[in-house]
């Protein structure tokens, strides 16, 4: 069922037919001068070419560039902003409207000089709400916010610290279509940032989207960009891969942030589950609303040298978080948030080529039974780059409680030298994975959220 932004733009101007499937959102307002240095990735798992109508709608909501594509069955389609919106001049946030169902989509952003990269999952109907929450502040925080609807929508904006609202809640009314951006500090100019640790953004009119570009965190150059989460009822968080230390002329940190956000208190386990060592696990008592932000190094306590695995956090009332990755020598840092393990996985992006990129790959079988997994690279157009019919090391075996974390080109080599395309996950019971690209000299690293499968929509690789 289409919203009513969708059924507006159709009926002013939009090319794609009335019986549009899916919509999807970008939820951060790029600037022109931002377009040439962000990147946009949609993957169309559907067996039909999808047609796609692209827009840039301004802070105001007002049409400022489209353009149409199309993205044959089981394809991807990757460009830069400049490329899709050559004559823009204004700002505007991007909003996608297509004549197939299972869409997929992500952005990415960076600097010309290559120093800065990160981006995130796009967002659509089932992850937008009336009550989000970014659950990382820090640095020079750029917050997002787009209104989905043809209305316009008053939203009320928190800042916390680790124990409490720092500052008095801002409000600002969100004009039918359009967006609020605004630095954090600016916003909120009496509190103290270095205090700061999440925000909460909600509504009683409809639901919206947000998201945090954030810059000065952990390493001078890096930037990161964190989606806001909605406030659900979940209670547990998996973080499949955990690094601390040590190994191959890097120093790896690994930043577990956790947010309490329930109305009561609360004790969280934490637990580590090394790759090689005895598990460790940790009890934290959190009162309302509390947030912690600490390395995993000092949250388990653990001994000198290079240690990897994987964390679970399970409280007894609503709680949400991030895994934040970052090696200090060279800056590289990602931020990853906690998902849902599925069956079906797909990593909408491959950076294994020149001029010095890497891709890894981490899966995790965090459940009670064994795990059989094929590990596949597609081509942008949909072909077979290589995959678990024709690569023996893309065919996986994970048992009860246990991961694996190798370059892709590892898993499948003909992946070596390839820029682009995507990797398909397919395991009997369903995994955690996350997707890291990156420069070899670790400058720069960047997250590929996972995505699954919408229901109904079936996606099956081709024969080699």
């Amino acid at each position: 069922m289409k919203s009513r932004l969708a059924t507006l733009l159709i009926l002013l101007t939009f090319p794609v037919a009335a019986d549009a499937h899916s919509e999807i959102f970008f939820p951060k307002l790029f600037s022109p001068a931002e377009l040439p240095t962000s990147g946009f990735v949609l993957l169309n798992p559907d067996p039909i070419t999808a047609t796609v109508s692209i827009y840039l709608l301004s802070a105001e909501g007002a049409i400022v560039a489209s353009t149409t594509i199309t993205i044959p069955a089981g394809g991807q389609f990757a460009r830069l902003g400049s490329d899709l919106f050559p004559n823009a001049t204004r700002s505007g946030w991007v909003y996608v409207l297509n004549d197939t169902e299972g869409m997929q989509a992500f952005w990415l952003t960076y600097n010309a000089s290559l120093t800065a990269m990160d981006g995130a999952e796009a967002v659509s109907y089932d992850s937008i709400g009336t009550d989000q929450v970014i659950p990382l502040v820090a640095g020079r925080t750029e917050l997002n916010i787009i209104n989905t609807n043809f209305l316009n929508v008053p939203a009320t904006i928190q800042l916390f610290g680790s124990n409490g609202l720092l500052a008095p809640a801002a409000t600002r009314t969100l004009p039918a279509a359009g967006a609020f951006q605004s630095q954090i500090s600016d916003l909120f100019p009496t509190a103290d940032m270095t205090q700061a640790r999440y925000l909460r953004v909600g509504t009683a009119v409809a639901a919206i989207a947000s998201s945090a570009v954030i810059r000065d965190y952990l390493v001078p150059f890096e930037s990161l960009v964190v989606n806001a989460v909605n406030v659900i009822a979940r209670s547990e968080m998996v973080f499949p891969h955990v690094i601390s230390g040590s190994f191959s002329g890097a120093n790896y940190t690994t930043v577990l942030g956790i947010t309490n956000l329930s109305n009561t208190s609360q004790t969280v386990t934490i637990s580590f589950n090394s790759d090689t060592d005895a598990a460790i696990t940790v009890s934290r008592s959190m009162q309302a609303g509390e947030s912690i932000r600490e390395t995993a190094h000092d949250i388990f306590n653990l001994a000198a040298g290079f240690h990897s695995g994987w964390v679970r956090v399970a409280g007894t009332a609503a709680i949400t978080g991030f895994a934040g990755y970052a090696d200090t020598v060279a800056g590289g840092l990602a931020v990853v948030p906690a998902a849902a393990a599925q069956p079906k996985l797909f990593f909408s992006h491959i950076a294994n080529g020149a001029p010095q990129w890497q891709t890894g790959l981490a899966l995790l079988n965090a459940g009670s039974s064994r795990a059989n997994v094929e590990v596949y690279a597609m081509s942008p157009s949909g072909g077979l780059l290589g995959g678990a019919l024709n690569v023996e090391t893309a065919r996986l075996t994970l048992e009860p409680g246990k991961k694996t974390a190798k370059l892709l080109q590892e898993v499948i080599p003909q992946t070596l030298g390839v820029n682009g395309g995507f990797v398909f996950v397919s395991s009997d019971v369903p995994v955690h994975g996350i997707e890291l690209f990156y420069t070899q000299d670790l400058k720069v690293l960047s997250n590929v959220a996972a995505g699954n499968l919408v229901p109904g929509v079936a996606y099956t690789p081709p024969a080699p």
